[in-house]
């Protein structure tokens, strides 16, 4: 598991680089904590049950063999239990996340994953 930019899509870490910039702005530094995963990190997530599908997108993706999704914590939430998952700043996070064009975990009705971003292709359409 990784937390580098070098791991996303070409297409997809400006995204995120972009995400990253406007919740600093918003006054809500963020920690990015995973972006790209091999399919036994997967296994392993699936098995923690911090992942609930084996089609992840932090696995290769075609064309490039690289992530399109990102997992972040506000760094105020660091330190708390399950990094404050009804936290307030979340549902910020998400905002932001959808005004530049990512898909967010949060909206999910199954199994919501607040801190989750990925790559939305009908974005492009």
């Amino acid at each position: 598991m990784g937390n580098q930019l070098n791991e996303l899509a070409s297409y997809f870490a400006p995204l995120c680089q972009k995400f990253l910039e406007e919740t600093e702005k918003m006054g809500i530094p963020c920690l990015l904590v995973d972006t790209g995963r091999t399919p036994i990190e997967q296994v392993q997530k699936l098995k923690d049950g911090v992942s609930w599908t084996q089609k992840s997108k932090h696995l290769p993706q075609k064309p490039e063999g690289k992530s399109e999704a990102f997992d972040v914590c506000p760094k105020e939430y660091l330190s708390m239990k399950g990094w404050n998952p009804s936290g307030p700043l979340w549902a910020r996070l998400g905002q932001i996340g959808k005004r530049i064009g990512l898909k967010w975990g949060g909206d999910w009705t199954t199994h919501p994953d607040v801190g989750h971003f990925q790559y939305d292709e009908t974005s492009n359409e």
